[in-house]
């Protein structure tokens, strides 16, 4: 019965038949193209046998096929006697099975049987100096032209300060433009602090994009703020000194001036008028924040780089 057939018949038996397929479809084709087909099938077929036991396997397969040890005609699968236990696996073929299934297994089920030869002593566990490699860009980032191996425990203590710097600057940066800008089509589209957790523990679902996008939203915003501070000052001084000039206050009071009024004292009623537009306090500030957002929304939308 198949159930009594041994472990090298019942493999023998599957191979034999795929093989005599495979010498069927293609026995039109030339010799040396069919063997080369059938080797390629005999060695993936082996792949999953355990080295020690390949030879067990091999004369299994050598029965189908009388021809190639010379015997006359096939023999019937050798059958295992009732009850007799198969001989235990040593660890060397345990772990050859393991290596050959491990492309089936998914990333969490290796990380967890990663854990598990770990905690068996079976596995190295990393220690808290652990190095890793890194590629030549992002040492460039650090000004070193040869690559290095990084510290797992110091790049993890530099991962926290820079998550801490940078998320305290994103919070205060997205506040900022909110209260200067409270219509601005440009706003936070995502949180970082809410998707870099995941992203850390290899979660599917946050891909690398996604951590990108909000990062670089921020980088924008910031250099932006930072770039407005000269450009909207710049302007605002430019308007002001322009509306309070001599000769703009000289120019509207020749065009005000009474027939009876010299040309000095209605340029310093004029100037009276023009201070008390723009240059009271509440005036300069609500003058200076607008100038600022308008210097802001053109860097965003990248105008006059």
């Amino acid at each position: 019965m198949e159930s009594h057939l041994t472990e090298e018949a019942l493999w023998a038996n599957g191979v034999a038949a795929r093989l005599r397929l495979i010498q069927a479809n293609f026995a039109d084709d030339e010799a040396s193209l069919r063997q080369n087909y059938l080797s390629e099938e005999l060695e993936r077929s082996l792949k999953a046998v355990a080295p020690s036991r390949r030879d067990g396997h091999l004369r299994a397969l050598g029965d189908f096929f009388p021809a190639w040890g010379g015997g006359s005609a096939p023999r019937a699968a050798v059958v295992a006697e009732p009850g007799a236990p198969a001989p235990p696996e040593t660890p060397e073929e345990i772990l050859n099975r393991l290596i050959d299934s491990a492309a089936l297994l998914t990333e969490e089920e290796k990380a967890a049987l990663a854990r598990r030869l770990q905690q068996a002593g079976l596995a190295p566990k990393e220690s808290a100096g652990a190095s890793a490699e890194a590629t030549p860009e992002f040492w460039k980032f650090f000004g070193l032209a040869t690559p290095k191996p990084v510290s797992a425990d110091r790049a993890h203590k530099m991962l926290v300060a820079l998550s801490g710097v940078f998320l305290a600057l994103d919070q205060l940066a997205w506040t900022l433009w909110r209260q200067f800008n409270a219509k601005s089509i440009y706003r936070k589209e995502a949180e970082f602090g809410k998707l870099a957790g995941p992203y850390l523990a290899n979660d599917p679902e946050v891909s690398t994009e996604q951590i990108r996008q909000p990062l670089e939203r921020t980088r924008r915003l910031i250099a932006a703020l930072l770039g407005a501070l000269g450009r909207g000052s710049a302007n605002f001084s430019r308007r002001q000194s322009t509306n309070l000039s001599p000769e703009s206050i000289e120019n509207a009071a020749r065009i005000e001036k009474k027939a009876w009024e010299s040309l000095e004292a209605t340029s310093w009623r004029k100037y009276k008028e023009l201070y008390r537009e723009y240059s009271t306090e509440q005036m300069i500030e609500s003058q200076v924040q607008t100038e600022f957002v308008k210097a802001a929304e053109e860097l965003l939308k990248g105008i006059g780089r």
